[in-house]
């Protein structure tokens, strides 16, 4: 498994779902798992740029993760963890040890609000991208610290360059960690 961190417009569902196909993994993307609960105030908090209730992203998280129990190692985290309950809650469901590492997507604010101004989401507000923002960036420091302390490798990718460039770079990262050969990563680059 590996984990997309970035904040919003950062990019993890375009990288998520990039690297995914290209190397047949499954992209597994929080937010699309709680909009497919049609559940009323769930959609009604996604798309007003609310954060979803913990338990229920945990309950959603942890059936699908139930799902894919002999394909741990080939899926895509997209939002998820997205707190350090979460990583703890992965710690203490023995998922931390299918967790091979989690790419941070590092893209300044501004870049950001220009990104999410572009993509026309309805939660896609500024008092919404503030408030996503905000939160992303006091949960980031905490998850990173918690998974490094267990063992999970975290490296940071600039995700200011064009969508194939910072995929050439996740793919750098995933050949260092062993997850595609060095002989895939040179031909996927060529």
């Amino acid at each position: 498994m590996i984990a997309f961190f970035g904040a919003p417009g950062a990019g993890k569902s375009v990288q998520g779902q990039k690297t995914a196909a290209r190397h047949g993994m499954r992209w597994i993307s929080s937010r699309n798992l709680l909009m497919n609960l049609n559940d009323r105030d769930v959609t009604l908090a996604l798309n007003h740029g609310m954060t979803v209730d913990a338990e229920k992203n945990l309950e959603v998280l942890a059936q699908t993760l139930s799902n894919y129990q002999h394909s741990l190692n080939r899926l895509v985290l997209d939002g998820f963890p997205s707190s350090v309950q979460q990583v703890y809650w992965m710690i203490e469901h023995g998922y931390i040890k299918h967790l091979t590492g989690a790419i941070v997507l590092r893209v300044p604010r501004g870049e950001l609000w220009t990104r999410l101004v572009k993509r026309k989401r309805v939660d896609d507000t500024r008092a919404g991208v503030e408030r996503r923002q905000d939160a992303y960036e006091r949960a980031v420091t905490g998850m990173i610290r918690v998974l490094q302390m267990n063992g999970v490798e975290v490296r940071d990718v600039d995700g200011r360059n064009t969508p194939d460039d910072v995929q050439e770079r996740i793919d750098e990262v995933l050949g260092e960690w062993g997850l595609i050969a060095r002989k895939q990563f040179k031909k996927i680059n060529q």
